[in-house]
């Protein structure tokens, strides 16, 4: 095995001039977003004058004159069609060049084998039907073009960049001279499976934290590499307790109201950071990166007070002590907001506290009424900004937050507490996993300052849940029960009436109820603030759980209760529900809608659908053309020509768009899944037309 640096024009123009991608290769799939990412470095690299630009490695094998690709082949693909564009955009006079003799050379030096013009011999074979897809482009014959092919969508996209670039043809070819390549070509003996493999693995891929750390730290000079990593990096690895990848996922969403994949929270954030952070010039980035890490630094400080509350504020940690023991990492996002938005004086403590309970309850009702959560990573992205909108009027941000929250329907809904106490009276709450720490917790310590450590004798064993009733009726207890033995034991052994918190569960066992009560360290030697009721019961049945469940439900409602509002806005604040949230949108005006944290305004469905449609088109071209006629889609509203009843979306495609709104959701939610994209990149914005909550 051989490598060496090598340039890839030098490469694709030397002695070996035919690419060969084998059969067994996965067809080509880059996707207009990774070709307008190349696209874009070539242009930062004209503009900037630099001599080359790192493009990865091609590993090949050269059999009878032919380089066999290994790995490499959607890089190479990719620059082949870039070149093919620019030939076309040429001849076509769309572009012009000060050497006239380029499009000539690009047929010559990459494109065709100029030993076999006459046989249109490609210097790149791809699989059969890239191949085929290839072939029509570089033919000139549009009508030919297959359309369903991203080797074709790809031209397309390099076709329509080429034409609306602000650099040369020229500077835009040098650019592509730059691209350097580590060129290795395997030897006879050398197993090109268990290198593809080796390259390939995906043991030991950088994470998103590592990619984020190498684009930030990687172009400054050594001294100041180590000076931000010493004091900016590894401060933000210690307050995140090295957790680096979920908290810029979550810095992200806090700034730009949109949580990226958890495999894009590199490319997310590099996007973020040339658009915020990255000089006129692209060079010099050295005094924005500061800028950069000293943002992060001051919201990786809130990310600390998130995971282990420490303002030194009892009002404000004690709430988000009880957020962090729910596992609610949902509402980070928020959180980081309001509490840059606290260190900036723009909110007292009072109101932090104020919100901050709000916030429990909103989680814990919506966990007890079985609420999708689904909804709730749009509410948490764009909370923060909803409530300085509604802030505009001259209201309180405390009270803003509590008429959003209680203002939402459907799935994104806060529980009111008919819904709470009929959840209360059949949930069963003993089979909850880790949302018992969080429960007992709270109906034993409350707010009060005396406090027993719940969550630790929980964890380590040494408390556990009883039931007071037990699961497994001896005799004596279906005696004490009476005839309806069954059902009283059928209804009501998980409910919160029947649990309660002891250090001796072991010993309880399923003993009668006057011996559990009465033996060493029973229920009238507890200490648990929650049995004293029962110590003081002579027998245990159904009289005695429904009186349990009145009182329970009581603390229940006073423990979480559910936020009143003095705010009422002056302009009607829309109500916003994602594409899988499980909304129902039939009678809802639309006032806009979001596509991958991109705003629109559509005040009709169908104008929606349709412009859905054309932004899908743009990322995934292949998939949307390949939908066109087939009638066995389940939506089977595609079609190549147009008719009366059907709304353009591009030449050649066109959708029949439905009346019926939940048509046009469901045709929406089929094409996401072919596309395969998250259906949550999409949601409404619907104005509320009353002050009456919605709901399913």
């Amino acid at each position: 095995m051989d490598g060496h640096k090598q340039y890839l024009t030098d490469l694709i123009e030397g002695k070996l001039t035919r690419f060969v991608i084998p059969v067994y290769q996965r067809n080509y799939d880059w996707k207009p977003e990774q070709c307008g990412r190349l696209f874009d470095d070539l242009v930062e690299v004209a503009k900037t004058g630099r001599e080359e630009h790192f493009f990865g490695s091609v590993v090949s094998q050269t059999p009878r004159g032919e380089r066999v690709i290994i790995d490499g082949q959607q890089r190479i693909t990719t620059v082949f069609l870039l070149l093919a564009a620019i030939r076309n955009q040429l001849n076509a006079g769309v572009v012009s060049s000060e050497d006239e003799d380029l499009a000539d050379d690009i047929d010559d030096y990459y494109l065709i084998d100029k030993k076999h013009k006459k046989d249109q011999k490609l210097r790149l074979k791809l699989v059969k039907s890239d191949s085929e897809a290839f072939a029509a482009i570089l033919d000139a014959k549009e009508d030919q073009y297959i359309q369903g092919s991203n080797v074709t969508q790809n031209f397309l996209y390099f076709l329509d960049r080429i034409a609306r670039m602000d650099i040369t043809v020229d500077e835009l070819y040098e650019a592509i001279k730059s691209l350097c390549i580590i060129d290795i070509t395997l030897d006879p003996p050398d197993d090109a499976q268990l290198i593809f493999e080796s390259l390939n693995s995906t043991g030991l891929d950088l994470s998103e934290a590592d990619k984020v750390r190498n684009f930030v730290l990687m172009n400054l000079d050594q001294a100041k590499q180590e000076d931000y990593y010493e004091n900016y990096w590894n401060v933000i690895e210690r307050n995140t307790d090295y957790q680096v990848s979920d908290f810029i996922r979550y810095y992200l969403a806090a700034r730009e109201a949109k949580t990226p994949a958890i495999k894009k929270v590199y490319l997310a954030f590099r996007k973020y950071a040339f658009k915020h952070f990255h000089n006129q010039t692209g060079k010099a980035l050295d005094i924005v990166t500061e800028s950069l890490l000293k943002e992060m630094l001051q919201y990786s400080k809130h990310f600390l007070t998130c995971i282990h509350p420490n303002t030194g504020v009892k009002d404000i940690d004690s709430p988000l002590r009880s957020i962090a023991l729910f596992d609610a990492s949902v509402t980070h996002p928020y959180l980081l907001n309001l509490l840059e938005y606290r260190s900036e004086g723009n909110i007292n403590d009072d109101a932090v506290s104020t919100v901050l309970w709000v916030l429990d309850s909103y989680l814990f009702r919506r966990w007890v009424c079985h609420v999708p959560a689904n909804a709730l990573n749009k509410i948490f992205e764009t909370l923060h900004g909803d409530v300085l909108r509604g802030m505009k009027d001259g209201a309180n941000y405390a009270e803003v937050v509590k008429y959003l929250l209680t203002h939402k329907g459907s799935t994104g809904r806060f529980p009111d507490d008919a819904e709470f106490v009929g959840y209360i009276r059949s949930r069963d709450f003993y089979r909850i996993g880790n949302r018992k720490y969080y429960l007992y917790d709270h109906l034993e310590n409350g707010k009060s300052s005396e406090r027993v450590e719940v969550v630790k004798r929980l964890e380590d064993g040494t408390y556990s849940i009883e039931h007071i009733m037990p699961q497994t009726l001896n005799d004596e207890w279906k005696m004490s029960l009476g005839d309806n033995w069954e059902r009283i034991h059928e209804n009501w052994c998980h409910r919160m009436a029947n649990l309660t918190l002891t250090a001796y569960n072991s010993d309880y066992s399923n003993r009668s109820f006057s011996q559990k009560r009465d033996m060493k360290d029973g229920f009238k030697a507890s200490g648990f603030r929650m049995n004293q009721w029962i110590a003081q019961q002579e027998t245990w049945g159904e009289e005695q759980l429904k009186q349990r469940e009145a009182m329970l439900e009581k603390q229940f409602l006073e423990t979480w209760p559910l936020p009143t509002s003095n705010y009422v806005p002056v302009k009607t604040l829309p109500e916003e529900a994602a594409l899988d949230s499980g909304t129902e949108f039939t009678g809802r005006r639309i006032a806009a809608f979001s596509f991958m944290g991109v705003r629109y305004v559509a005040t009709q469905w169908n104008d929606m659908e349709v412009k859905v449609l054309q932004l899908l088109l743009e990322l995934e071209p292949a998939k949307i053309h390949s939908l066109v006629d087939q009638t066995a889609y389940p939506g089977s509203s595609f079609h190549s020509s147009e008719a009366s009843n059907l709304s353009k979306i591009a030449d050649g495609i066109y959708v029949r768009t439905s009346s019926n709104t939940a048509s046009k959701i469901d045709l929406l939610k089929s094409v996401f899944e072919v596309c395969e994209i998250d259906s949550s990149e999409l949601s409404f914005e619907m104005p509320v037309e009353t002050q009456e909550r919605f709901s399913v």
